[in-house]
């Protein structure tokens, strides 16, 4: 989905050095499957905006803030613009199409990163507020630098999500069930605390100082909380993404 090849594409970028008051500006398609019941694969356009500016930063869509910036721990503010997993009724399966629609959310997040100096391994943790609930992430990555020119970061991430945030997108009501008897939802579903578990693998190469490109793969499996409702597939989520970027 859409919005998992963001995430993981902020982070991914987070990851990868990029020197103070540089911008590289690109764009990439990528993949996914769908959390959600008959709907389809789909393949999306990914801008890849990486600018560094004193304090400020945009990874991926996602800009920030650092308010504190140490030599192994920072800390920031920042806005993630397309949180959430949105589904329009029309895209779902047969036998689905008549729930409503869950929107993408706006969420504003505290991070902060660490450098663990323990076998070059670095830790990120975020906490993020939108309309729809909460979102919590613990993540680790170690990046590899092959040669001056190719990057290689293998990452590793838990998520938390809230009550709130699960059951408006994974929740089925009263009213969704009893609209059409030709429907395949044939009961409510509450969901409650849930959480996912992932791993992701990206891959830059310099080919100049103005040009590079960037390659991501990544899985997410969530919680029974989240593959217990019935709108949901309860197969993992895959995810592919491919790019290149121009510095300025």
């Amino acid at each position: 989905m859409k919005k998992i090849i963001f995430g993981i594409l902020a982070m991914t970028l987070s990851t990868m050095a990029l020197a103070e008051n540089r911008y590289g500006v690109g764009a990439g398609v990528g993949v996914s499957n769908s959390i959600y019941k008959g709907a389809e694969d789909k393949a999306y356009p990914v801008p890849l905006l990486d600018v560094n500016y004193g304090n400020f930063y945009i990874k991926g869509i996602t800009p920030g803030y650092f308010f504190f910036k140490g030599e192994d721990l920072s800390l920031s503010v920042f806005l993630d613009p397309m949180a959430g997993f949105p589904i329009k009724a029309k895209d779902m399966g047969d036998g689905y199409t008549n729930i409503d629609d869950r929107d993408f959310q706006a969420m504003v997040g505290l991070r902060a990163d660490l450098n663990t100096g323990i076998a070059g391994i670095r830790t990120g943790a975020s906490v993020q507020f939108g309309e729809h609930g909460s979102e919590a992430k613990l993540s680790a990555f170690r990046p590899y630098n092959i040669n001056d020119k190719f990057t290689l970061v293998p990452g590793i991430y838990v998520k938390g999500f809230s009550g709130d945030y699960t059951d408006y997108y994974f929740g089925v009501t009263s009213d969704e069930v009893n609209r059409s008897s030709n429907d395949k939802l044939t009961r409510e579903y509450k969901a409650d605390t849930a959480y996912s578990i992932g791993a992701n693998l990206s891959a830059e190469y310099k080919y100049n100082e103005k040009v590079s490109f960037i390659g991501i793969l990544g899985v997410e499996k969530f919680s029974s909380e989240v593959t217990d409702s019935p709108i949901v597939n309860d197969d993992p989520l895959f995810i592919a993404s491919i790019g290149a970027k121009y510095f300025f």
